[in-house]
């Protein structure tokens, strides 16, 4: 009866969520018909490369001309737009700029949920613990998510990467590395949430063939990429890149105080530290030491799940530069830790607390708006993270020398 309770009050829950994400739309139609969401970075880099700018992508008084064409109207956008993606990304939405910019919002939206439709399908066989919870809810708990819903408000590009996680989450569940490495590669229009990833991956006591069969996979994709890159662009653009992503990263992280919405270890040391020249190398050794914390929880670890959404967790907190909807990627380890807590019997207190405790976070919408839109420091996101992990880094090393059960001997290879 307690289960049929707590089942009863979580749909209730994320039917109630809902009304109040249509408000949030509702308030921000004018904006959006404006051209005030982030896609419109993305439609005016695309539109760049469609008219043959694309030598000029990096250029700001171009893109301010561009986008000048269908968001003059918003009153914060007195600059250009910082698309601070590689070049390769703008291709991706080239073909948006032929529709006029509202249809070509809500196309990209249409997109997005197709993908996230795909998703659930995707991951479905892999989640057996909650195979017996009817579809709907599955879509209800994704809409219900904070991150997918601001990254369906903004038009942004945070589902994809989560797509291409799952590709990679199923790829190396089923020993297919190769395939894994190409869809990594692939999100590499955030390079910065993927490259802490594959060294993880690198760094983690597994058998050389299947490391090197992962960079078979991700180097050639890379490459083709950078190429891509490289041909819309040009070599100039290319070289000046990346003083330009930190020109913007400066900008951005002072008098915008953009820094205050990362939930990391870079928004935590902005609210709580004063600036000086100290805290890069602060923020490296920090990000370094969870990086070999997490490499040294896994070393001889038994469950891929747990090992994955500890690796995706980690990514999200050492990356420079993560907001909200970017941890649209955390969906995969929410999914993954529930399915694992419905399967273990042998659940130690401690973490199990700490598990639940960062899945229900995340889905407490009521939190993540304060914190975004009310008190506007949505790093403190930050904190839930780092216990999220330590919980998942300490059912991990309880689980070291237990006997494993099938599914996991199976989904480890």
């Amino acid at each position: 009866m307690r289960l049929r309770q707590f089942k009863f009050f979580l749909v209730l829950y994320l039917v109630g969520t809902l009304p109040a994400y249509v408000l949030l739309l509702w308030n921000a139609r004018k904006l959006i018909a404006a051209g005030a969401p982030d896609f419109a970075i993305y439609y005016c880099a695309g539109t760049v490369v469609r008219q043959g700018l694309g030598h000029q992508l990096y250029d700001s008084s171009v893109r301010f001309e561009v986008e000048q064409q269908f968001a003059a109207a918003v009153p914060q956008f007195r600059g250009p737009l910082p698309y601070t993606h590689p070049p390769f990304e703008a291709l991706i939405f080239a073909p948006f700029t032929y529709l006029p910019y509202r249809q070509a919002y809500l196309v990209w939206d249409l997109f997005n949920a197709m993908l996230l439709l795909a998703l659930l399908f995707l991951l479905r066989p892999h989640l057996p613990q909650l195979q017996s919870y009817p579809f709907p809810w599955w879509i209800l708990a994704c809409l219900a998510f904070f991150p997918i819903f601001f990254t369906f408000l903004e038009a942004q590009d945070a589902i994809l990467l989560l797509f291409l996680y799952a590709l990679v989450l199923v790829s190396l569940k089923k020993n297919r590395f190769f395939g894994a490495g190409a869809c990594l590669a692939l999100g590499l229009y955030k390079y910065h949430l993927v490259l802490p990833f594959l060294l993880l991956w690198l760094f983690q006591k597994r058998k050389a063939e299947e490391k090197l069969r992962l960079l078979y996979g991700f180097l050639p994709v890379a490459t083709l990429l950078a190429l891509v890159s490289l041909a819309i662009a040009g070599t100039r653009a290319i070289t000046a890149y990346p003083r330009y992503v930190l020109h913007w990263e400066d900008i951005l992280g002072g008098s915008e105080k953009i820094a205050a919405h990362m939930p990391n270890l870079r928004g935590l040391a902005y609210i709580f530290l004063p600036p000086g020249p100290y805290l890069v190398p602060l923020l490296v050794l920090l990000s370094l030491a969870l990086l070999a914390f997490t490499t040294w929880t896994c070393r001889n670890a038994e469950s891929f799940d747990l090992q994955f959404s500890l690796a995706l967790v980690t990514t999200v907190l050492v990356s420079y530069h993560v907001v909200s909807y970017d941890l649209s990627m955390l969906l995969l380890p929410a999914a993954l830790l529930a399915n694992y807590l419905l399967a273990e019997n042998r659940l130690r207190y401690g973490p199990a607390v700490l598990v639940l405790f960062g899945i229900a976070a995340l889905f407490f919408s009521p939190l993540q708006l304060y914190l975004s839109l009310r008190h506007k420091q949505y790093a403190l996101m930050a904190f839930v993270l780092l216990l999220w992990m330590f919980g998942i880094a300490w059912e991990l090393s309880a689980r070291t020398g237990r006997k494993p059960r099938p599914e996991t001997i199976s989904a480890t290879g």
